[in-house]
């Protein structure tokens, strides 16, 4: 995969993740603010990017 590929992945994951997430906390009568949800969503992204991107162009990685 290439790093489009990848990223999108990140993204569609992430925002996924934050919907389930949060719509947790909303059940349970946790108050969120927008702030957190934009805040948690991104760096889940970009966390995940990472570790897509190291796993998939790894140095222990054989092609």
């Amino acid at each position: 995969m290439d790093l489009k590929e990848l990223l999108i992945r990140a993204i569609k994951s992430g925002c996924l993740c934050s919907i389930f997430y949060h719509g947790f906390m909303l059940i349970t009568g946790a108050a969120i603010t927008l702030k957190q949800v934009v805040t948690f969503t991104v760096v889940f992204i970009l966390l995940y990017f990472l570790w897509l991107v190291l796993v998939s162009f790894g140095k222990g990685r054989k092609r």
